[in-house]
């Protein structure tokens, strides 16, 4: 479950950058309670083009698969991702810093780290069981480090005592070192960023894999399923069919892994949709098969497509990122897919929506809370400002936010120039 993430220094954000998932408004619902900790179930996120909202979520993406070592750091000459923000001769040679807080059944952590594309300059875990936060670990470059010898005894194997430093190559996270000599909390950690995932509602193909990968499991193959009937699309059923691999294909394989999977007698998988047929009277007197990826519309696709990861956020309480998930979707299912996380009934292993979009439909005292719509806006430097609707003063919880928002009231909208011809 997340509490909150903090970023410094990162492509459009410039200065620190808060985003929280604690309720801070007195509206109602959409929350679920952890300890003394209330914690939203979904947040959306507003802004004009180019302002920030989409480098808000990547920063997010980006910890967690730098975190997860995506980048496969192993060596120490390789070089760390770094991208700090290039309008301002003060950050673009500087370093970037990430803080995420988190909970992991009852225990919430913070963790965090500053790098930039040759070095961790810093790195921090902390813990708090009751109510006090314990400092696990610290690693900074320029101060005593400290490794907890009680509660943190995992890392403290790597800690030279004498010289008051830890024993960890400066391109790569303690974290890791710990993981791998099977840390019980380091492990917690990493399992817990693997459960924190990212998707684009635009190039919505790279998590197709993952959804057909479901679909060969009956019980989650009959979840999307029953999604998909009760978002009243018009499918029946889906079929899984198998086929040859065509050859059209094949040939632009290399020789080996061609005959690999000849010889494996490797198939290729395709979906196929079941709509009921009707006579002229409206019987139903049968049923029709549609290729998904040929005769359903883009926005069937893209609804099928992301059901499975959307189901898996919400039947193992996952964390869900998704930028522009109205994209191609009609604003009735995108409020049916957001209505899935703030059911209490559906969603009961507390997983979490975190979303970007252009939909002012959305924007609704009755589907969302102040404080769960973010705004992001750039200023004239071109550095991205991230705030709350209930950080802002004289907002009520009952007045139309749509229409408070197209005005300008709220801000994070373009301001348009006015275009003209030039006269020959």
């Amino acid at each position: 479950m997340l509490v909150e993430f903090t970023v410094n220094n990162y492509k459009s954000i410039k200065d620190t950058m808060k985003f929280s998932m604690l309720t801070s408004s007195k509206d109602e619902g959409n929350y679920f309670p952890i300890r003394t900790y209330n914690l939203l179930r979904s947040s959306i996120i507003y802004g004009a083009n180019a302002s920030g909202k989409s480098n808000f979520l990547k920063a997010m993406a980006f910890m967690g698969r730098f975190v997860l070592n995506k980048y496969k750091i192993l060596q120490s000459v390789d070089t760390l991702p770094h991208e700090p923000f290039k309008l301002c001769d003060d950050t673009e040679n500087s370093s970037s810093s990430f803080e995420i807080v988190f909970f992991i059944n009852e225990i919430k952590y913070r963790y965090g780290f500053e790098m930039d594309n040759k070095k961790v300059y810093s790195e921090w875990l902390f813990a708090d069981e009751k109510g006090k936060e314990s400092k696990l670990f610290f690693r900074d470059t320029e101060e005593k480090e400290y490794v907890n010898p009680n509660k943190f005894k995992e890392g403290h194997i790597f800690f030279d005592k004498k010289e008051e430093k830890i024993k960890v190559s400066d391109n790569q996270l303690f974290i890791w070192k710990c993981d791998q000599d099977d840390g019980e909390i380091s492990k917690k950690i990493l399992q817990w960023f693997n459960q924190f995932n990212m998707i684009n509602g635009v190039e919505n193909k790279g998590y197709i894999n993952f959804t057909m990968e479901k679909m060969e499991n009956d019980l989650f193959k009959n979840e999307i399923v029953k999604l998909v009937k009760t978002a009243d699309i018009g499918i029946e059923d889906i079929d899984v069919e198998e086929e040859e691999i065509p050859l059209e294909v094949l040939e632009f394989l290399p020789d080996t892994l061609k005959d690999k999977l000849i010889n494996d007698g490797a198939k290729a998988i395709k979906l196929n949709t079941v709509h009921n047929k009707f006579d002229r009277d409206g019987n139903v007197i049968g049923k029709t098969i549609f290729e998904l990826n040929k005769e359903e519309s883009i926005g069937t696709r893209k609804f099928f497509d992301m059901s499975a990861p959307i189901l898996d956020t919400l039947k193992n309480g996952k964390v869900l990122i998704i930028d522009e998930l109205d994209a191609s979707l009609h604003p009735i299912l995108t409020q049916y897919l957001i209505k899935l996380f703030h059911n209490e009934d559906v969603n009961t292993k507390k997983a979490q929506l975190i979303f970007a979009t252009h939909d002012t439909n959305l924007l609704n005292r009755t589907l969302f809370r102040r404080d769960q719509i973010w705004l992001t806006e750039k200023n004239k430097y071109g550095a991205t400002d991230l705030y709350s609707l209930a950080e802002l003063k004289n907002v009520r919880k009952k007045e139309d936010f749509e229409s408070q928002y197209i005005q300008g009231k709220y801000g994070a909208i373009p301001y348009l120039g006015e275009f003209k011809f030039e006269v020959e």
